[in-house]
């Protein structure tokens, strides 16, 4: 159980971290040389950790056979989009 708060905790600060970033543009200092839209790059930290607390939260709340599997679906689909957006930040805009 102690684990399972300091994963929680854990992503809370990784959200916070999307937040921030993807509110006024502050990249950590490890991840400033690479990313070339730090707006982005926060949102899709903050959907990957949604992802992930959805994922860590299916034992609470899917008692069912048909909700465990839209949540597994929902997590899966969030933490997929969190790596999309981040590897588009990385990436140059189109022209």
């Amino acid at each position: 159980m102690v684990l399972t708060w300091l994963a929680a905790v854990a992503l809370l600060l990784l959200a916070a971290l999307g937040v921030l970033t993807a509110t006024t543009g502050w990249m950590p200092p490890m991840a400033r040389g690479r990313v070339v839209r730090p707006k982005a790059w926060g949102l899709g930290v903050v959907a990957g950790a949604l992802g992930m607390g959805t994922a860590m939260s299916l034992r609470w709340w899917a008692d069912s056979p048909v909700r465990g599997k839209v949540g597994g679906a929902t997590a899966f689909a969030l933490i997929i989009l969190g790596g999309v957006l981040e590897w588009r930040a990385r990436r140059p805009a189109a022209l």
